[in-house]
């Protein structure tokens, strides 16, 4: 077994929860493994992707939208969503347990609606290329899937913590090329996708400067959301014109 091919495994096995075997040594090539989180993107994309092709022919719009969205939460066991709600209680100034966990789940269930709603609209959207039906948004959703964690994989490299450190520059800007690339096959419309995501990541982790003395692994989980629902947002608002 070829050491890239190894650390894609392990990347696979550390960032989501599907049955990936065992790679020896895991727990000490995690963090190398970051590299391949775009690629994790793929997978986990192509399977929200799918889903929303296989409902899409036999249910509304909404319901394969909905289920699309689900399988994409199974298949990270709710990892980056989990995140963003616990981070969003970490946010909370309020002291009682009751008012942090209201703070958390608003947190959560308005970033859902937004993607929700984002991911309906786009399922109506044309493609630059032909494609077969039904298959248009699932593209899109494997674009914002890979962008958005090759984001978090810049956040990894610039600060300490979350038990994720020595990722270089080559790292970064193999996660880059990797997690930008596809999305330039939409046109003006996923280049002001990638724009939108670069803005909230910047604006996201700028705002939190000097907050946080430790680097919480939440953190990591609420910029994978934020920065894929800011994609989709972005290509949305440019379609919009188009």
């Amino acid at each position: 077994m070829s050491v890239q091919w190894r650390l894609f495994l392990v990347a696979l096995r550390t960032f989501t929860r599907l049955p990936i075997p065992w790679v020896a040594g895991a727990e000490l090539q995690a963090d190398a493994a970051a590299r391949y989180m775009p690629l994790v993107g793929v997978v986990v994309g192509a399977l929200g992707g799918g889903a929303y092709w296989l409902a899409a022919s036999v249910w509304p719009t909404s319901v394969a939208v909905v289920l699309s969205m689900l399988v994409t939460v199974l298949a990270t066991g709710a990892l980056h969503e989990a995140g963003l709600a616990n981070f969003c209680a970490a946010l909370c100034r309020q002291r009682t347990d009751d008012r942090a966990a209201a703070y958390r789940a608003l947190g959560l269930v308005f970033l859902l609606l937004l993607k929700y709603n984002a991911l309906m609209a786009l399922s109506a959207a044309n493609l630059t290329f032909p494609v077969p039906a039904n298959t248009a948004l699932g593209l899109i959703v494997i674009m914002g899937h890979m962008a958005s964690r090759a984001l978090v994989v810049t956040v990894i490299a610039t600060r300490d913590g979350a038990g994720m450190r020595h990722l270089g520059t080559a790292d970064v800007v193999f996660a880059l090329l990797v997690g930008f690339g596809p999305a330039a096959l939409l046109g003006l419309p996923g280049l002001i996708g990638l724009a939108a995501a670069i803005i909230a990541r910047m604006a996201f982790t700028a705002g939190l400067r000097g907050r946080f003395d430790a680097f919480p692994g939440d953190l990591l989980g609420a910029t994978q959301q934020l920065t894929e629902v800011s994609f989709y947002l972005g290509a949305l608002a440019s379609w919009t014109y188009i």
